[in-house]
């Protein structure tokens, strides 16, 4: 009996602990820290909105988890990488309006490093002139708005080196360099690519992957790659044990300015699977379209300009010219990001299967329009005026 009032007891005390004074601590509210052109690094926390750090670097080391740094429009040059050791998001002006770039330094390696275990957003800005990548990922990071340009990628994957988990939307990759493979993406992770352009990105002498090469998943969707060069896969290649998966993407104009012209294939894929559907890929030069040792898998819906990719269902399109025009306006858009037009009596015209039809193109435009959803990233709303500009400073 004395055991179990003596129980009871203990459970009304520590039932009544709040009562006696014991607080109950509340997790931290986050902090929004701000950066400005002008503003003054090692004598804040930058938290004060009229009273900003000078870069994103110092701001970044002030953050706790779950903070937001505010990076107004200027030109940020970093003199090193900015870590991201804690969950925090970056958020710029706009991708032409807040520009962050490093120092022209071997020992800067990157614009951003994500750490593992840490969740990230960076949107509204461009990143470039990382001497290996735009940024290296090791945990869980969103990237939307952003165009990451100019980065060189001494080891590959000069704009983004991934071995996390990915997810880009609304974005513009262009320009970047590789001394190796993936002058664009590299990718031992997951990833998941919508509503993006890759555009001038170039793979090393003799390499492969000039848009992007993956080793992991990779989901594209609405994705155009134009101008990437490589010595084989100039826009994508596929190896290892990874997998590709395609839905409405246009691959087009990607060539091979280095070896042999024999090589010279858009889509290499000696990986796992590419699988693809209501997507373009013609006019990559100077003759194949696709190679490998492990043909594509067709969902069906495609255009092939030669018959390279094994696009075997009745409804895909082989040996067919898609009559692509230039680039789509963006001007007034949310997202900068272009695609390659086609002209109107194109057979890509209403031909794609609205089942697998992401609910807008590349630029964010309705599909469908007309009597069914275009094949390729670009939907047709006879609006075709010239891209005003690849924002790459």
């Amino acid at each position: 009996m004395f055991k179990k009032l003596f129980a009871l007891l203990v459970m009304l005390m520590l039932a009544a602990l709040p009562f006696w004074g014991m607080q109950v601590l509340a997790a931290p509210q986050a902090t929004t820290r701000y950066v400005a052109p002008g503003g003054v690094d090692g004598v804040n926390d930058c938290a004060n909105s009229s009273n900003p750090c000078g870069s994103v670097v110092y701001a970044v080391q002030q953050t706790d988890t779950g903070d937001t740094v505010m990076v107004a429009a200027g030109w940020y040059t970093e003199t090193d990488t900015i870590r991201l050791f804690r969950d925090v998001t970056i958020e710029g002006a706009g991708l032409d309006q807040t520009i962050v770039s490093v120092e022209t330094n071997p020992d800067i390696y990157r614009v951003f490093q994500v750490y593992g275990d840490v969740t990230a957003a960076i949107s509204h800005l461009t990143l470039r002139n990382a001497e290996r990548n735009g940024v290296h990922n090791l945990g869980d990071l969103t990237l939307s708005h952003v165009n990451i340009a100019d980065n060189r990628g001494a080891l590959g994957g000069g704009g983004i080196y991934n071995n996390g988990v990915l997810v880009v939307s609304d974005s513009i990759i262009a320009g970047n360099r590789s001394s190796d493979v993936a002058g664009g993406l590299l990718n031992f992770g997951e990833a998941t690519i919508r509503r993006a352009l890759f555009v001038g990105n170039k793979a090393g002498q003799s390499s492969y992957g000039g848009g992007l090469h993956n080793q992991g998943t990779l989901t594209l969707e609405n994705v155009t790659f134009t101008l990437n060069e490589g010595d084989a896969g100039t826009a994508v290649s596929n190896g290892g044990s990874g997998t590709i998966n395609m839905t409405n993407v246009t691959i087009a104009r990607n060539v091979n300015t280095q070896g042999s012209p024999a090589s010279a294939s858009a889509i290499s894929n000696y990986g796992s699977s590419i699988q693809v559907v209501n997507t373009i890929i013609a006019d990559n030069g100077p003759n194949q379209q696709c190679s490998g040792d492990v043909p594509l898998t067709s969902l069906g819906f495609n255009i092939d300009g030669h018959n390279g990719c094994h696009f075997d269902q009745a409804n895909d399109q082989t040996f067919t010219d898609p009559l692509l025009d230039t680039f789509a306006q963006v001007t007034g858009t949310p997202n900068w990001v272009s695609a390659l037009t086609f002209f109107g009596n194109s057979p890509a015209l209403d031909a794609g299967v609205g089942a697998s039809c992401p609910a807008t193109d590349a630029r964010g435009v309705a599909r469908p329009i007309g009597a069914g959803c275009d094949i390729g990233a670009y939907e047709f709303d006879n609006y075709q005026i010239y891209l005003p500009a690849i924002i790459a400073p």
